[in-house]
């Protein structure tokens, strides 16, 4: 404590403040790479549900598979 003040409360707050953000910036870069791809209608759509559904895990997911530009077209 510094002259009273508690500094936790603020620092958990930036944290939060942080994640979501992050949240929010890699599911929007996910999101539209998902849009530039050359993807069947149906991926395309379980590839955006999983991305918006599971908020870190969908995002993550997408860029580690990273389907390919030609990959499942219909």
């Amino acid at each position: 404590m510094f002259l009273g003040l508690n500094a936790r409360p603020l620092i958990l707050l930036a944290l939060r403040i942080l994640f979501v953000l992050f949240w929010i910036i890699l599911s929007s870069t996910a999101l539209v790479s998902l849009r530039k791809r050359k993807l069947g209608e149906t991926a395309r759509a379980l590839w955006a549900m999983l991305v918006v559904a599971i908020p870190i895990l969908g995002a993550v997911a997408y860029w580690i598979v990273r389907p390919e530009k030609g990959e499942s077209v219909e």
